[in-house]
């Protein structure tokens, strides 16, 4: 198992959660819901490869995964931070609040989506037939969290609008960036999703790429030198350098 300078990565299929081993002990998102299998062979039909393993973990869903890391490392959780509003993301948001009885924190603009107050737009590539095994559980946000804000002494909030309308990222203790979604790592189990080290948000997937896009050089700002993608492989080492390469690279096309 190891270990980005106190953050742990955890495998989720499709996706990845991140557990800090800070000063506060914190899961960052909480992964899918139990799959139908009507949406894994639908995705199996269109290239996607989840690897050895991979469709059974997506049957079960990501809670399993992570309830037995937490248990063989005799991890605790204080919190839990959303880095934004979808279901890869928050699909065990409301179970796990309710098992761990813990405070879950996400950013303002996210909010509403996360309650069921407001509802996110269907993905254009889903058949409707297959929309509602898409649905999340509403949960009560306890944390309204805000751009620049320090969470505690270990973590800082960056806003990056655009993937959603309250996207974050993590900053911890300046030398790990949790990008959530705003950047994908290397990634060759999704054919929508870029082979090269790092890789721009994909666009089907933002609810405003300009936005997405325009926005990622405000993480020059900061010192980070590992960057933990939600989607794909780590960048583990000169990931700012790394990311101001790719910013170059969006501009020029």
């Amino acid at each position: 198992m190891q270990s980005f300078h106190g953050v742990y990565e955890i495998e989720a299929g499709n996706s990845k959660i991140f557990y800090i081993d800070g000063s506060e002990k914190i899961l960052v998102d909480t992964g899918l819901k139990p799959l139908h299998t009507d949406v894994i062979n639908y995705l199996q039909q269109n290239g996607y490869n989840f690897g050895e393993g991979g469709i059974e973990l997506l049957k079960k869903g990501a809670r399993s995964k992570i309830i037995s890391f937490l248990k063989k490392n005799r991890f605790k959780v204080d919190s839990i931070i959303c880095t934004h509003c979808h279901g890869d993301h928050v699909g065990n948001l409301a179970v796990l609040k309710e098992e761990f009885k813990v405070s879950v924190a996400a950013h303002s603009a996210d909010i509403p989506f996360i309650e069921g107050i407001e509802k996110i737009k269907d993905p254009s590539f889903v058949p409707p037939e297959l929309i509602k095994h898409f649905d999340i559980d509403p949960c009560k946000v306890d944390i309204s969290l805000k751009d620049d804000e320090f969470f505690n002494e270990d973590v800082r909030i960056i806003h990056i609008e655009g993937h959603t309308k309250g996207s974050i990222c993590l900053l911890y203790r300046d030398k790990v960036l949790i990008a959530g979604d705003t950047i994908l790592g290397k990634n060759l189990l999704n054919p929508k999703m870029g082979p090269e080290d790092l890789n721009l948000p994909s666009e089907w997937s933002c609810m405003d790429y300009k936005k997405a896009i325009e926005n990622l050089p405000k993480l020059l700002n900061y010192s980070f030198d590992t960057i933990l993608p939600s989607h794909g492989v780590v960048i583990k080492k000169d990931g700012k350098r790394r990311l101001e390469q790719l910013i170059q690279k969006s501009i020029q096309k």
